[in-house]
């Protein structure tokens, strides 16, 4: 199974938490400068109170001013040595720092001080999944289900960590259940789009359309379902869901030339083909398979001399492309 080039996806997991788990912990929202000013001075009167700096950490850990964060997490746990969000916070820091074994400290700690605090044992699954120790991401998965056995992103871990171990069924079935759990959960859904591409395309449409109600704006997820419904004799829709992601990005360069394929093979739109090839070349001016399609648009369309350029061009780009070559013997053999 496919896991969206999942390691540095899982990272970002751990490192900016969804609002849902930062709740206390002083993260997750979008600050101001007056905030910042406001908490200086608040602080200025009131230098013992931890939970001005630990509002004032997230800030900084939101604005990647990592060394300012760790400075008031140390007074944090200066002033309130079990204060469990300071610690989950910390080890936040730690890892943008790159420090996953003080990380993992810290969330030891926090979970020592908390024994039912699910989100510290959920952050620990996560960096021990970043950190290949499936084992004991198993056994911290297993605690957060014990607190809560609904928890979706807890399956959503158990289903990564089954599949980097080669269990692909297995996994399957812990997406289902993070799923199950949140029909919005956006992950699990582009997994089981995945894992359904080839053997139920039509169940992976399904899966893929979920993940774009889940984030309209992904373009992974808009891509995916349009490469499946090109695939499966649904073009007109295909051509729907490339323009969203047109709209989105203008210069999606795959988008542009898949519009342009299913314009050139399945509706014949010639004059749109090559249109919308144009605009990937534009993108990429040593995109080949784009300039040996716009050359065949040019040619099903009766423009032969700007056939044979597109033709020459991708010999120019790939000496000796099977398809350019028989490109041009074509126009020679019709010039006869």
């Amino acid at each position: 199974m496919k896991v969206i080039q999942f390691l540095w996806i899982i990272l970002a997991f751990v490192v900016l938490s969804s609002c849902r788990n930062n709740q206390g912990s002083g993260i997750g929202t979008v600050s101001s400068d007056e905030e910042l000013a406001s908490l200086n001075a608040q602080i200025a009167k009131n230098d013992k109170d931890a939970s001005l700096y630990l509002k004032r950490a997230g800030i900084f850990f939101n604005r990647q001013l990592l060394n300012d964060a760790l400075a008031d997490l140390n007074k944090v746990l200066e002033l309130e040595p079990k204060s469990t969000p300071g610690y989950l916070l910390l080890s936040k820091v730690y890892i943008l720092m790159g420090k996953p074994q003080q990380a993992l400290e810290s969330l030891n700690v926090a979970c020592n001080l908390d024994p039912g605090s699910m989100e510290a044992f959920l952050e620990k699954a996560k960096l021990y999944l970043v950190m290949k120790d499936y084992e004991n991401c198993a056994v911290a998965v297993d605690k957060v289900l014990e607190l809560d056995n609904r928890n979706a992103d807890a399956y959503f871990i158990r289903g990564v960590a089954l599949d980097e171990n080669g269990e692909a069924a297995k996994a399957v079935e812990a997406f289902r259940l993070a799923v199950t759990s949140d029909p919005g959960h956006y992950d699990a859904l582009m997994q089981l789009g995945y894992a359904f591409s080839e053997s139920n395309p039509s169940m992976a449409i399904d899966y893929f359309s979920n993940a774009v109600k889940a984030d309209t704006s992904s373009i992974e997820a808009l891509y995916n379902l349009g490469m499946l419904l090109q695939e499966n004799e649904k073009q007109d829709r295909a051509l729907e869901i490339y323009d969203k992601i047109l709209r989105i990005e203008p210069t999606n360069k795959l988008a542009l030339y898949n519009s342009g394929y299913v314009n050139l093979v399945y509706e014949k739109e010639f004059s749109k083909a090559a249109d919308f090839f144009s605009r990937a070349i534009t993108i990429d001016s040593a995109y080949t398979d784009a300039y040996y399609n716009r050359g065949y648009a040019y040619e099903l369309n009766g423009d032969i001399q700007k056939a044979r350029k597109d033709y020459e061009r991708v010999l120019q780009l790939r000496v000796n492309d099977p398809k350019a070559v028989g490109g041009l013997n074509r126009l020679d053999r019709a010039a006869r």
